[in-house]
């Protein structure tokens, strides 16, 4: 929950209902989140990807690359995220040398996984 820590103070929150979509496959990327309560879906069609909890992040991908959404996110219980828009994420890599390190190290597991299911 570290990347929790760096938004306690943030009061700006969005809250989804079971069920609600969040972005859909193919919608602009110009947030990304945190959870601050619940879970969230990421689904490709169908199929569930993972689910997120309390302290991940989501959508930093298409945020990161300015491409479109690769997949669709959906709240699997009542949740509460901390939006982070291109600007406040360029703010916190500029500023906060831990945030940066946790995106990369984020993106560098969900690939090491992507690729270990890819062999399996």
């Amino acid at each position: 929950m570290a990347s929790l820590d760096l938004f306690r103070n943030v009061i700006n929150t969005v809250a989804f209902s079971q069920g609600e979509v969040i972005f859909q496959e193919g919608d602009p990327g110009d947030v990304m989140y945190l959870i601050k309560e619940g879970q969230v879906e990421i689904k490709n069609g169908e199929t569930i990807l993972t689910t997120f909890h309390p302290g991940d992040m989501f959508g930093e991908m298409a945020l990161i690359s300015k491409e479109p959404r690769s997949a669709t996110a959906a709240a699997k219980t009542d949740c509460t995220l901390l939006p982070v828009d291109e600007e406040k994420f360029l703010y916190l890599v500029q500023h906060t040398p831990y945030f940066s390190l946790h995106v990369m190290s984020v993106l560098a597991q969900r690939l090491r996984a992507l690729l270990e299911n890819r062999a399996q």
